[in-house]
């Protein structure tokens, strides 16, 4: 190896690691809601592994840590939003959604309603304020009423990120998403992939206060080298 490559690599190596281990603004939430579709497209058995998805990464040490004094509230929509856990702590959250699951006919997908619903729960906070949602499908209930909640959204000044769940029905609900739900950043995943996986990503995304995808993978690379 000639003594201009070997310094030419040693430069690069060098930026690799600066990359890798400087470390990570966090942009501390102070409110954070879930918002988690329970809607006639998707039947028992994935909303039961996406209920213990959610129970997962509450009670996980990593994203308790990360959320430090985050004060988190979790609603379950159809045609009708539901909040199934009122505000509180990361692992009390995980714990009461263990206990309250509803059950019942479910519905529709409600999106709009679902935003209004977190949008009324975050009206008189302040600092940070998220609203994450999960889905795999287009409001079929008031679209017009979606579209006003995300205006409301941006007015208020709540970020809303996404995880869109892929399916062949739906081929584009990622897109969709991005142009009709959130104001922030979409992550996708497939219906049958790791969707705990992917929301702990999301989650560590919006610590980092990402607000695309691009900025998500720039984050992903760095959290995937400490």
């Amino acid at each position: 190896m000639t003594t201009r490559r070997r310094a030419m690599r040693e430069v690069a190596g060098a930026l690799v690691a600066l990359i890798v281990f400087v470390p990570l603004p966090c942009v501390a939430i102070d409110w954070l809601v879930f918002v988690v579709d329970r809607s006639n497209s998707i039947d028992e058995r994935e909303l039961a592994l996406q209920r213990n998805a959610y129970i997962r990464l509450l009670s996980d040490a990593a994203v308790i840590s990360a959320l430090g004094d985050t004060h988190v509230a979790i609603v379950e929509f159809d045609t009708h939003p539901e909040i199934v856990v009122d505000w509180t702590d990361p692992e009390s959250a995980a714990r009461q959604y263990l206990r309250k699951w509803p059950v019942g006919l479910r519905g529709q997908t409600g999106i709009g309603g679902a935003l209004g619903t977190a949008l009324a729960l975050l009206v008189g906070k302040s600092g940070r304020l998220v609203i994450d949602i999960s889905g795999d499908g287009k409001d079929n209930v008031d679209s017009m009423l979606l579209e006003k909640m995300r205006a409301t959204a941006d007015e208020q000044g709540v970020e809303i990120n996404g995880l869109a769940i892929m399916t062949p029905d739906v081929p584009e609900i990622d897109r969709y998403y991005s142009r009709q739900v959130v104001n922030g950043f979409v992550l996708p995943v497939e219906k049958d992939g790791d969707f705990q996986s992917a929301l702990k990503r999301k989650l560590f995304y919006e610590v980092a206060g990402t607000r695309s995808p691009a900025e998500a993978d720039e984050v992903d690379l760095a959290v995937a080298g400490r």
